[in-house]
């Protein structure tokens, strides 16, 4: 207890100094975990997408000649040439084919509201790759899959805009022109979330085309559940054998596909800088991360260090008289290195704090995940709302470590090298 009340004693003897050193670590733990923090809002896992870093995604086609010409590259793929790469994988639990359809559309009522909406073309198996929650109907049977008619599900949002309710389930709206039956109302996700921006979904029919290049091309993209336990590369090595399977089946029409590293994880498309016909960068991008980590850590550290050589100076008669009566230079320096613990863990626990505030009240105005010109999405685009959720053990930890790295650069060496002064050199010195 004394020992805790003399670690109190000298951080309030020195007040300025001591509260610089807190800040200087606020506003290092801050930034990591701002930077940390805005980074998990692109793979974190919440309902409707509770198994996201689980879901694979197969898409990017890019085709070139046997001789090396480059031809096209698509997002997209046949259908038929989908399901020969991507079905029938070990290790993959469920497989959804989707169609991405053509960007914003309007939907609207007949003599009735209309709205901008983006569409996504799903299949019956997509229901169970996520757990969106149903205010109202049902998810897609293979029953409207495979009929001819136009069934869609829509966002609490879409339906309120149209019908001003959400019980609306064999209702009637209009998608470009085109009849829509309504199957179901599902509750509005965050935008960052798979599918955040897509207000309505649709019941995709297959064309299964398959002659000429549409062999190839078509408007599938596919995805996949893993396993639990199963890892991304034991599936991307399949997926590679199928690559080559299907180039051997295209060689009659002098095609030849190019291999990008699909399927692709969560963590591969938030981090991006990739399309069609290149591959991911991931390893580059941590290693730049990482760079930016390190440094948001070592510049405060080397002020910290700073200021416990400040500190240390006004110290060294105390040091000197604990050495003259035989303290040893380990609790000394376990003294001074518990002080700065104690400074570290209250400025990360602060800068812990304002990175919450921070992305919860501002990250608007530095996070570019609105989307102009669309009304609909305005409340699911506010990070405030799911911000709660990206607190976890393993952030926790990483402040905590963050605490640590810290009070382990800007004290030891300070603090022991104080510890070898002679007490006689370091009392004379304080009378100078």
């Amino acid at each position: 207890m004394n020992y805790i009340k003399q670690i109190l004693f000298e951080l309030k003897y020195q007040k300025m100094v001591t509260w610089i050193s807190i800040s200087g670590t606020a506003l290092a733990i801050f930034m990591v975990m701002s930077v940390y923090l805005t980074q998990s809002l692109y793979t974190f896992e919440m309902a409707p997408a509770s198994k996201r870093n689980m879901i694979l995604t197969g898409k990017g086609m890019h085709m070139q000649s046997i001789n090396g010409n480059s031809m096209s590259a698509s997002e997209t793929m046949n259908h038929n040439l989908a399901l020969n790469i991507y079905g029938k994988l070990d290790g993959i639990e469920k497989i959804s084919l989707v169609n991405p359809g053509r960007g914003a559309s309007d939907a609207g009522v007949k003599n009735g509201p209309s709205v901008s909406v983006e569409t996504l073309g799903v299949d019956n198996e997509f229901w169970k790759l996520y757990d969106y929650k149903f205010i109202s109907g049902k998810p897609f049977d293979k029953g409207d899959i495979e009929t001819g008619n136009n069934f869609a599900i829509l966002k609490e949002s879409v339906a309120k805009a149209l019908f001003h309710g959400t019980d609306v389930v064999g209702e009637t709206i209009e998608i470009d022109n085109i009849p829509y039956t309504v199957r179901g109302v599902i509750e509005d996700s965050f935008i960052l979330l798979p599918d955040g921006k897509v207000n309505i979904f649709t019941n995709y029919k297959h064309d299964g085309a398959s002659s000429g290049e549409d062999e190839i091309n078509g408007p599938t993209k596919v995805l996949m559940l893993m396993k639990p336990g199963v890892d991304p590369d034991y599936i991307k090595q399949q997926v590679s054998k199928k690559y080559e399977d299907a180039n051997r089946e295209l060689l009659k029409l002098d095609i030849e596909l190019v291999y990008h590293q699909q399927p692709y994880t969560s963590e591969e498309i938030a981090i991006g800088g990739f399309g069609s016909n290149s591959d991911p960068e991931i390893t580059e991008r941590k290693k730049e991360f990482a760079l930016i980590y390190a440094l948001l850590l070592l510049l405060p550290a080397i002020n910290l260090s700073n200021m416990t050589r400040s500190r240390l100076i006004h110290r060294v008669t105390e040091i000197g008289v604990r050495r003259a009566f035989g303290a040893k230079r380990v609790s000394i320096v376990s003294q001074i290195f518990s002080e700065n613990l104690l400074m570290t863990f209250i400025g990360g626990c602060i800068g812990l704090s304002l990175s919450f505030l921070f992305l919860a009240f501002l990250s608007r105005y530095f996070i570019p995940i609105n989307v102009p010109g669309n009304y609909l999405l305005e409340e699911s685009s506010k990070v405030s709302s799911v911000v709660w959720h990206l607190f976890n053990f393993k952030v926790f930890f990483i402040a905590i470590g963050g605490c640590f790295i810290l009070n382990v650069l800007s004290a030891t060496l300070p603090s022991w090298r104080a510890s070898l002064m002679q007490p006689a050199t370091a009392i004379s010195k304080s009378k100078q």
